[in-house]
């Protein structure tokens, strides 16, 4: 239902709306207001309200739309509005539909012009829908040199192409594994290639542990020999002098000497061919 408002003033503006009443009119509510009453009808009844109260000691003052009278008056004085509203919004849906930018990420962002012409072969550039093989474009990608991993997305306009690259693989190095220091083989592991000692066994610097056997090394090596050295300056100054001259220590003694402190324990250096 359309309805309206109607201020109405007078002396005993209230008795106004018993007349509206009388006269036939459907009252759908009222209010009394400093100067008079306000008055709630239907819009098709306007005019025989005019009608009823013309001539007499209680004026209009004011006519106002009320529900959904006043939001159809709303619509009309606003319908160039909400229309360019809705064209604003069709216009930049229809925009994020559409490809504006082209965007290469990744490790592989060196491969942006090659990926941009494969895009174009497939009708893909500006203001163009998004590739519709996308799997197709990938697979071509993953084509060149190095490319491990290739992805598309579309998101407001903008098509961003995700290309990484794989680590290239660095060659073996060729050659046995060789003793690092003087000492007994504390532990030794060949993935490939053939053993020349085993645990327990003593080696001096630079013995051949493992050698190449139907392929490169593959192996690891750790050496334990006793650590006995005097050095000068306070005692934390020595001990930070053998930890930098043997690496691993196990079961340190000190001892103050004449010519400084004496560190004593057990050293223990590894050694690795390939394994990366």
């Amino acid at each position: 239902m359309r309805g309206c408002e109607l201020d109405i003033e007078g002396i005993g503006a209230a008795r106004a709306v018993e007349k509206l009443v009388q006269g036939g009119v459907t009252v759908l509510g009222a209010s009394v207001q400093k100067k008079g009453v306000r008055v709630r009808v239907d819009a098709k009844q306007r005019k025989k309200v005019f009608a009823i109260l013309r001539g007499s000691c209680y004026n209009i003052k004011k006519c106002t739309p009320y529900g959904a009278q006043r939001l159809y008056a709303l619509a009309r004085r606003s319908a160039g509005l909400i229309a360019g509203a809705a064209l604003f919004v069709a216009a930049v849906l229809f925009c994020e539909s559409r490809v504006l930018r082209i965007e290469v990420v990744g490790s592989g962002a060196c491969y942006g012009a090659e990926a941009v012409a494969l895009l174009k072969e497939q009708g893909t550039g500006f203001f163009s829908l998004p590739p519709a093989n996308e799997a197709l474009f990938v697979a071509q990608m993953l084509r060149l040199p190095r490319v491990g991993f290739c992805s598309l997305s579309h998101e407001g306009g903008v098509l961003t192409v995700c290309i990484e690259l794989e680590e290239e693989a660095i060659p073996p190095e060729e050659g046995p594994l060789l003793a690092p220091a003087d000492g007994v083989v504390y532990s030794l592991t060949v993935i490939a290639g053939r053993a020349c000692v085993a645990v327990g066994d003593r080696v001096a610097k630079g013995d051949v542990v493992a050698e190449n056997g139907t392929q490169p090394v593959i192996a690891g090596v750790a050496v334990e020999y006793a650590a006995d050295a005097v050095y000068a300056g306070s005692e934390d100054a020595a001990l930070a002098q053998a930890y930098l001259e043997h690496g691993e220590l196990f079961s340190i003694q000190t001892q103050k000497t004449e010519g400084g402190w004496r560190v004593t324990g057990r050293a223990r250096v590894t050694a690795g061919r390939n394994l990366g």
